[in-house]
């Protein structure tokens, strides 16, 4: 079998395993995690071969990957905005006796967005998603004449070129801008790590340099995506309490992506 489709069968098995062991137990953080950043693996991998691939194909392909991992996406956010407000009443203590309250609505509201995602229309559609992806898969016939290590070489060389121009250039006040360069370095990460062994370039640079932009992209749009999610949170509760903890923790946030300075 051609070595590029093993890599991406094995990544498909990948995402059923995870989505099993996030149905065997929803209430775990990390599984809706690893169900979707394996599901964004698959993805990434796709639009680094997307040059090698038919535009029909590829559509087909990164349409339904990109609705399956939406399906979680809320239910990440606020997994993420609970770990940012935890690590904010750790640091200001003196407003413990109003936490209890924000973190009870907190856990609702995921406790919420979880039973979403696990109903038995929502799996449906998310295993007809995934269905769909594979009988794509099954079918795809990769040129046998490419010399596979050459195009993953080549490949990585000139989308790391462009990233790193990119990057260099970017505004970080430029949100879309900054969410764009994320996702051009995750892709660009994921093929230097599940790639390596199709060629011989060493790709391990390659992979670290990404991450690093990938890490620092992040945390801006984290902090877009946390701003936002408090704001509106904060317009839905009934306690002034709690309000003034979501719009302090808010401000923190919006901090974050009004500094933010490149270091990498």
């Amino acid at each position: 079998m051609n070595p590029i489709l093993v890599i991406l069968q094995r990544q498909y098995s990948t995402i059923q395993t995870e989505l099993t062991r996030y149905r065997n137990n929803p209430y775990d953080p990390e599984r809706v995690h690893d169900l979707r950043v394996s599901i964004r693996t698959l993805r990434g991998l796709f639009k680094f071969l997307k040059r090698a691939l038919s535009p029909t194909s590829f559509a087909t392909i990164d349409g339904f990957l990109s609705q399956a991992a939406k399906i979680f996406s809320s239910l990440r956010d606020i997994d993420v905005l609970i770990i940012k407000s935890s690590e904010f009443a750790y640091a200001h203590p003196q407003e413990s006796n109003n936490y209890r309250q924000l973190f009870h609505d907190l856990h609702v509201e995921r406790a919420q967005k979880m039973r979403s995602s696990i109903t038995k229309t929502t799996i449906k559609k998310l295993t007809d998603y995934l269905t769909r992806v594979k009988k794509q898969l099954d079918v795809l016939n990769f040129n046998k004449d490419i010399d596979w290590s050459i195009y993953i070489s080549d490949e990585l060389k000139r989308r790391k070129n462009k990233l790193f121009k990119l990057y260099t250039d970017l505004d970080f006040q430029d949100y879309s801008r900054v969410h764009q360069i994320r996702k051009k370095a995750k892709t660009l990460r994921y093929a230097a790590d599940y790639f390596a062994e199709v060629t011989s370039k060493n790709t391990q640079k390659i992979h670290k340099k990404a991450k690093q932009i990938q890490k620092k992209c992040g945390i801006i749009t984290d902090a877009h995506v946390n701003y936002e999610l408090l704001q509106y949170l904060a317009t839905q509760t009934k306690s002034n309490d709690v309000k003034k903890i979501l719009l302090r923790i808010a401000q923190t946030q919006h901090d974050i992506f009004a500094s933010t300075k490149k270091d990498v």
